[in-house]
């Protein structure tokens, strides 16, 4: 019996060792996935941020550009290059309306039109 104990004495618990490395494959990779999912978060509110930033500044420059439209055409403005000679064949409307050539021409409207879709169904009566 001693050269039995003697065999056994220095052996390696291999299922000790197999359970630490599979514990361990299975915490690295949920560690090695948490940071994947932090980075691709950062990542993507990167992106979201500099959208916001985008969508801002475009919006800025669409009021901007209505500003310079709502202004080029104004009465004021349309009156004042009237008057400076840059519309040669341009008359005033004052002059138009007395000769009778502006006619103003007004939309008739439908009663009960409301502008919105409404549902209309085809279908076969029983006979």
């Amino acid at each position: 019996m001693p050269a039995n104990r003697r065999r056994h004495a220095n052996s390696v618990p291999v299922a000790t060792f197999f359970a630490i490395v599979a514990v361990g494959a299975v915490l690295g990779t949920l560690a090695l996935g948490f940071l994947w999912c932090k980075n691709d978060m950062n990542t993507t509110g990167v992106k979201i941020k500099k959208a916001e930033q985008e969508l801002v500044q475009l919006r800025q420059r669409n009021e901007a550009a209505q500003a310079g439209i709502d202004s080029l055409k104004s009465t004021a403005h349309l009156d004042r290059q009237f008057r400076s000679g840059l519309y040669k064949r341009m008359e005033p409307v004052e002059r138009l309306k007395s000769g009778g050539l502006v006619t103003v021409v007004q939309v008739q409207r439908v009663p009960g039109a409301t502008g919105e879709l409404r549902r209309v169904v085809n279908e076969r009566r029983p006979e």
